[in-house]
């Protein structure tokens, strides 16, 4: 289901906030301001989180399944005690080459990944007005 489209797919679903910095110069007030985004949107969405992972100082590029996200997915697989992954953006997952294969290995263990950053939520829009035509057009 489209998260974009249908954001109460996510209410009462259990997540993990996944926050990462490259450098650990500055990262606790990086990973600090992502959590917080995180958390306001799984309040927003009302999930319920169980786990917070900060991984400061990790390199987003290589390899393409770092050690965190092998952990992550272990967990899934062996606990299954959580159903998302929130993060800020796709760069918190990878910066390299491979997104697509990262979230799909996500997909197949049962974790749907969320990026904060892209999320739109569609209750909050406007409906759009529609000009009634009068006889004057």
């Amino acid at each position: 289901m489209d998260v974009l489209h249908h954001p109460e797919s996510l209410r009462g679903r259990r997540y993990i906030a996944y926050a990462r910095c490259a450098s650990k110069q500055g990262s606790t007030q990086s990973l600090r301001r992502q959590l917080r985004l995180i958390r306001q949107f799984g309040n927003r969405c009302k999930m319920r989180c169980v786990d917070v992972v900060r991984s400061p100082g990790l390199n987003g590029r290589t390899p393409l399944l770092r050690w965190d996200l092998s952990m992550l997915l272990a967990r899934k697989c062996n606990e299954d005690d959580y159903d998302v992954l929130v993060m800020e953006d796709p760069a918190r997952l990878t910066r390299a080459n491979g997104l697509g294969r990262l979230e799909a290995f996500f997909m197949f263990c049962g974790v749907q990944i969320v990026y904060v950053a892209t999320y739109t939520p569609t209750a909050r829009r406007r409906p759009i007005q529609r000009r009634q035509r009068g006889n004057d057009e």
